[in-house]
């Protein structure tokens, strides 16, 4: 899938910017993409893309309450401590 955190992290930077999406919709979408599931990228969700999905989120609630979906339930990638 990817070699290391940084490649990872690196990955997820690039087609944020490219797409003009927010980090979690490019996780998401990511994870869509490529059929992984949110406990295998976890681990690679550390440092400052996790400081910065967590403002993201945090910014976005304060915005728009409605931005996660309707099912409430928040990617694992934002609480796994690996």
């Amino acid at each position: 899938m990817f070699e290391s955190e940084e490649s990872f992290q690196q990955k997820i930077y690039i087609l944020s910017r490219q797409t003009s999406q927010s980090l979690l919709e490019t996780l998401v979408q990511y994870c869509a993409e490529t059929g992984a599931d949110e406990q295998s990228v976890a681990p690679f969700v550390t440092g400052k893309l996790l400081a910065d999905l967590q403002e993201e989120c945090v910014q976005r609630n304060q915005l728009n309450k409605s931005f996660l979906p309707k099912t409430r339930k928040i990617p694992i990638f934002l609480y796994h401590h690996g």
